[in-house]
């Protein structure tokens, strides 16, 4: 039986987008061929390639080089994918963090961000009623080198939370005093709330100086907005340091943006609210260009409410576009019906 030109077309993309996000880099004709299973010879993957890239779903970054999907080849390939199911040890693991967190609310939101973030691979999103930070308490802080004398400032709450921001210091600065940066800071800020840093971080940092100290202060005080009350909703972010060795978080500029945009909160908000729709557990899903924030341009969002003991928020995944798109569809429709069985 001869397969249609339509259906060739079907089976080449979807072998281009898996090879290409499990291999992060262009994918050839002779990569597809070599997939196997398609039952398509060489010259006519050649040649559905060169139609699936007229039709712009995909690309050649460089005349040399493979393909990679565009953001069309993404939202084509995911329109095909069939629902999935949640694995039953992902689901038992959930099911124990879950158990383990108790009735309390905060504990609830935090052990569902890890499980998002953890089986996902991504940043996970979760996001619910506003809780007064005047008593947070600051639980560890770590310095990432990001390139071109930019350092990602990262805060972890007691909460559970994460904030960050992207600092530039105007040099590169070595990774042994970086590290020692770090140190200083979390011996020094660690334990204390964010309102007594908002207040007192002077005094915090008030020691004799040396190099990993003077890097420390400059960066926690040209980041201070870190320490900055919360607005209408309370966001956690999990899994920022993970995410920051994929290759798509490397730019600089790229993940400064992007934090911008995860800082203010309210502008994260406004954007969930216009992207979710649907009813409750409904996934959405924007792609690149899809995404309501030109900061998020670059990645693929998948969100969706949630309703926990009669209060509604917003859990997702923020992740590169070459996302594996049936395995976290999967993970958020499971995690939203173990919170359901919560209520």
């Amino acid at each position: 039986m001869r397969t249609s030109a339509e259906e060739r077309e079907r089976q080449v993309l979807k072998t281009l987008v898996h090879l290409y996000i499990e291999g992060k880099e262009p994918v050839s004709s002779r990569m597809i061929e070599e997939a196997g299973n398609l039952g398509i010879r060489s010259a006519s993957i050649r040649a559905v390639l060169n139609e699936l890239e007229r039709k712009g779903l995909l690309v050649k970054p460089h005349s040399s080089s493979g393909r990679i999907p565009t953001d069309l080849g993404y939202r084509t390939y995911v329109n095909q994918l069939l629902p999935g199911d949640l694995d039953e040890e992902e689901s038992r693991a959930i099911d124990r963090a879950l158990r383990e967190a108790g009735e309390d609310l905060t504990q609830i939101l935090r052990a569902t961000a890890q499980m998002l973030s953890r089986f996902s691979r991504n940043i996970a999103i979760m996001a619910g009623p506003r809780e007064k930070d005047s008593g947070e308490v600051i639980s560890g802080i770590e310095l990432y080198d990001r390139g071109g004398g930019h350092v990602l400032l990262a805060l972890s709450l007691e909460s559970g939370a994460t904030r960050t921001e992207l600092v530039d210091l105007g040099r590169e600065v070595k990774p042994g005093v970086l590290i020692a940066a770090s140190s200083f800071l979390a011996e020094r800020l660690c334990g204390h709330t964010l309102q007594e840093c908002r207040h007192e971080l002077d005094r915090f940092l008030d020691v004799e100086p040396d190099e990993a100290r003077s890097v420390a202060s400059k960066v926690v005080k040209k980041g201070r907005s870190v320490f900055s009350p919360e607005q209408v909703l309370s966001f956690t972010f999990e899994g920022i340091p993970d995410a920051l060795d994929q290759p798509e978080f490397a730019d600089p500029e790229r993940l400064k943006r992007l934090l911008e945009v995860i800082a203010r909160h309210e502008l994260f908000e406004e954007a969930l609210e216009e992207f979710v729709d649907g009813s409750m557990g409904d996934v959405s899903l924007a792609i690149g260009r899809e995404n309501p924030l030109a900061a998020l341009h670059p990645f693929t969002l998948m969100a969706t409410r949630y309703d926990l003991a009669g209060r509604t928020g917003y859990l997702g995944v923020l992740g590169p576009r070459r996302m594996r798109y049936a395995r976290t569809l999967a993970l958020i429709h499971g995690i939203v019906e173990h919170l359901d069985r919560l209520s």
